[in-house]
């Protein structure tokens, strides 16, 4: 009998690729059962699911709203609706057509956070590490960030977040490869779970267009060549503006403006006047230590850099390669686009609520890791590998902690 070769069966790269999402599916289900069982149980926070099954009704209202008056829902004209962008209900129509509104939300969550890693994996072999270096740094941009805790939990702002991170590493993966429209496209895809990831859409394009400047014949004719990365976009967002003027006759209106805490906020959900208090917060609330425990608070978030450390690796690469080697304009369109959501989130009446650290900062983890990949060295360092580990360590102690305390 022939014995199984496999090592010829699944070359390196793939056998690395099987390794890491074998221990983050163990991962994921060990933490499950810590919680009770969760990964086979419907997480009935899940705002997406019911909408797609009101979809599937004929409805783009959410019937019989009473009976959940636990979700964040938007009132309009006397109707309730889900008030976030509806990709992710998209995605959920062949399973909401199958088991109704008990879909196993909680499994196809922690599918999405395999899905991140894979590319994030995908990324850094495309950039030249080995399979194992690009392993790591999957499990850091992943695992070593607040995604950890929220991939463990299917409720619908945990959904949206992993799954922008999905769109957004494909947007990378592809425009590293040089598939400038695919990339754009995945762009506008993501702004359909969060919507700031729209500030990225302006930034590819100037990327794209500075790359080809010189064989362009310079920087505006580059600019105008670009056409075809504007086409997905279009299309996918004239979608959005029809979904969105349909329900509250407003193109650029998903919905949280008509959340009722907004509407009784002062100042609404975005004011200049939250800027320094969330930004107080976000850079400077830490984690302390009393009689032996940490001590952090588990609404509006602490330092986003501790909870999310691969900022701590971005910013020591951006300052090395800015010493060394001058700063590039790759590196200052994509911190200009980071800036920007950072200040545009310290703008919002919340900062996320209820969580473990600093979760609205993983909508940008993508593009520092797009820097790391592209403008990083190809061996892993030691400190390195030590932020890393302590990353995926301390968050999942958040995942633990969040299971018993949250």
């Amino acid at each position: 009998m022939q014995r199984l070769d496999i090592k010829k069966m699944f070359p390196d790269r793939m056998r690395a690729l099987m390794a890491l999402l074998a221990v983050m599916g163990m991962g994921y289900f060990l933490l499950s059962d810590l919680a009770g069982g969760t990964l086979f149980q419907h997480q009935y926070w899940d705002s997406y699911t019911l909408q797609t099954w009101n979809w599937l009704q004929g409805r783009m209202y959410i019937a019989e709203p009473e009976k959940y008056e636990y979700l964040e829902l938007a009132i309009y004209q006397g109707r309730y609706y889900v008030s976030f962008p509806p990709l992710p209900s998209v995605l959920l129509l062949p399973l909401v057509a199958i088991y109704g509104l008990d879909t196993p939300n909680n499994q196809l969550i922690a599918l999405y956070g395999m899905a991140a890693a894979a590319l994030a994996w995908a990324v850094m072999v495309k950039r030249g590490r080995t399979p194992h270096a690009a392993a790591f740094w999957a499990l850091v941009c992943v695992w070593g960030s607040n995604m950890l805790w929220m991939t463990t939990n299917a409720g619908v702002w945990f959904q949206a977040q992993a799954l922008n991170m999905v769109f957004c590493l494909a947007a990378v993966y592809s425009a590293l490869g040089g598939k400038k429209a695919l990339a754009t496209t995945f762009l506008a895809l993501a702004v359909g779970c969060r919507p700031m990831s729209a500030v990225f859409l302006p930034v590819f394009f100037f990327l794209f267009a500075w790359d080809e400047r010189e064989e362009r014949g310079g920087f505006v004719k580059s600019c105008l060549a670009q056409w075809r990365c504007l086409i997905g976009p279009i299309l996918i967002g004239a979608c959005y503006m029809a979904y969105n003027y349909a329900r509250f006759g407003s193109p650029l209106e998903f919905g949280h403006n008509y959340l009722p805490e907004f509407m009784r906020a002062e100042h609404g959900q975005f004011h200049w006047t939250y800027l320094w208090p969330n930004l107080k917060q976000m850079f400077f609330t830490p984690v302390t230590m009393a009689d032996g425990r940490l001590s952090f608070p588990l609404f509006q978030g602490f330092m986003f850099f501790i909870a999310n450390p691969i900022f701590i690796i971005y910013a020591a690469r951006c300052a090395v390669n800015a010493a060394t080697r001058g700063v590039s304009a790759e590196g200052l369109l994509l911190a200009g686009g980071m800036a920007v959501v950072l200040l545009i989130t310290c703008m919002h009446r919340t900062l996320g609520g209820w969580q473990f650290g600093a979760r609205y900062t993983c909508d940008i983890i993508p593009f520092a890791f797009m820097y790391l990949a592209d403008r990083g060295r190809r061996q892993v360092r030691n400190w390195e590998l030590a932020v890393g580990g302590l990353a995926v360590a301390f968050n999942a102690y958040g995942a633990v902690y969040m299971i018993f305390n949250g």
